[in-house]
C-alpha cells in the first residue's frame, strides 16, 4: 500500500504552530497519540497540517473511530492528504466499505489516492474492482501500473497481466519481478525465465522470485544454479534454495547449505527441523533444535514447537531426558 505521511518539511509561517506540528508528530509516530492530542488541544491556531498529523496519529494506533471524529468536526482542516489517510486507516483495518465510501466523497483525489484504493482491493481479492478503478483513473504511475499487474499475476490472471505490462511505458524492477513471480506461480517457468533474462536490472528479490519459481516446479539444478550465480544473497535467498531442496525430498543438500549460511533466522531453523523430522530423522531434529536454543539471536515461534513436538512423537521410547524436552516445549506453548 502507498504509504500515507504528513510532509517532513512543514511550511507553516507561524512558527509555533510549526513547533508543535513537530511535537505532534514525533509524538504519533511513537504511538504517544494521548500526549499528541494533548498537545493539539492546548494550540490556540491549528492548520491542515495539524489535523493531518494528528489524525494519522490515531490512525497509526489503530484508533480510527477517534481519527474519524476529529476528521468530521466543523472546524477541521483538510486536504488530499489527510483524506487519503483515512481512506489508507479503514484499508488497514478491513474496513473496505468504509474505504470505498470516503474515497467516493473526496472533493480531491491525487495518485497516490487511486492506488491507496486500488491497493485496498487488490488485498482484498477484489481485483475486477480494483482494475475497474484503474481503468478511471486520471493520471497513473509506475505504482498504480504495479499493483495491478501483481494482483492480476498472483490471481492466474497472466494474460491480462502480461497485457497490461507489455502496455508500460515504464517500467520498474518491481513490474519485471512481479510477472516473474505470477508466471513461476502459475507454472510457466520457461516464460518467467525469458523475462528474467530480459531484465534491464535485477535486485535480490528479482533473484529469489525466479529461484522460488524453478523449486516450486521442481527444477533444483536450474534454481541452484541460479543461486550459484547471484551477485548478492540476503536470508531469503538461503532459505528458499534450503526450503526447495526439503520439499523435493533432497535433505543431504539442504543440510550442505544450511551448514553454510552466514547467517541463519528462525526460518531458517524450523525448517532444517522440519526436513530432518519428515525425512525421520527425528533425533537430528531435535540436536538442530538444542543448537537453536544455544543460538542467542534466535528465538523459536510457534512453527518451530510444532515441528518439535512432531520431531518427540515419532521417537519410539522416549527416554527420560526426551520426555523433559517435550514437556518443556509444551510449556513454553502454553
Amino acid at each position: 500500500m502507498a504509504r500515507i505521511s504528513i510532509p517532513e518539511r512543514d511550511y507553516t509561517v507561524d512558527s509555533d504552530v510549526a513547533r508543535s506540528n513537530w511535537l505532534i508528530t514525533k509524538l504519533g509516530r511513537e504511538g504517544k497519540i494521548g500526549e499528541a492530542r494533548q498537545v493539539f488541544d492546548e494550540m490556540s491556531d491549528r492548520d491542515v497540517v495539524t489535523w493531518t498529523a494528528v489524525i494519522s496519529g490515531y490512525i497509526k494506533c489503530g484508533l480510527i473511530q477517534e481519527a474519524r471524529r476529529l476528521f468530521d468536526r466543523v472546524d477541521a482542516k483538510k486536504n488530499v492528504v489527510t483524506w487519503t489517510a483515512m481512506v489508507g486507516g479503514y484499508i488497514r483495518l478491513n474496513k473496505i466499505s468504509e474505504a470505498e465510501k470516503l474515497f467516493n466523497e473526496m472533493p480531491h483525489k491525487n495518485v497516490v489516492s487511486w492506488n491507496t484504493m486500488i491497493d485496498g482491493y487488490a488485498q482484498k481479492g477484489r481485483i475486477d474492482s480494483a482494475l475497474c478503478l484503474f481503468e478511471k483513473m486520471p493520471e497513473r504511475n509506475v505504482v498504480s501500473w504495479n499493483t495491478v499487474i501483481t494482483a492480476l499475476a498472483q490471481c492466474g490472471r497472466i494474460e491480462e497481466a502480461q497485457m497490461l505490462f507489455d502496455q508500460m511505458t515504464e517500467r520498474d524492477v518491481i513490474s519485471w519481478t512481479a510477472m516473474i513471480a505470477g508466471m513461476s506461480k502459475n507454472g510457466r517457468i520457461d516464460e518467467a525465465r525469458v523475462l528474467f533474462d530480459r531484465m534491464p536490472e535485477r535486485n535480490v528479490v528479482s533473484w529469489n522470485a525466479m529461484i522460488t519459481g524453478y523449486s516450486q516446479n521442481l527444477r533444483l539444478d536450474e534454481a541452484f544454479d541460479l543461486f550459484e550465480r547471484m551477485p548478492e544473497r540476503d536470508l531469503p535467498s538461503w532459505n528458499t534454495m534450503i526450503t526447495g531442496f526439503i520439499q523435493n525430498g533432497d535433505i543431504s543438500r539442504a543440510w550442505k547449505l544450511f551448514n553454510e549460511m552466514p547467517r541463519k533466522n528462525v526460518i531458517s531453523w524450523t525448517t532444517m527441523i522440519t526436513g530432518c523430522m519428515q525425512d525421520g530423522k527425528s533425533e537430528e531434529a531435535l540436536n538442530i533444535f538444542l543448537n537453536m536454543l544455544a543460538d542467542d539471536g534466535v528465538k523459536p515461534n510457534e512453527g518451530t514447537f510444532v515441528s518439535v513436538l512432531g520431531a518427540c512423537s515419532n521417537l519410539a521410547g522416549l527416554g527420560s531426558s526426551e520426555m523433559k524436552l517435550q514437556e518443556q516445549i509444551e510449556w513454553d506453548i502454553l
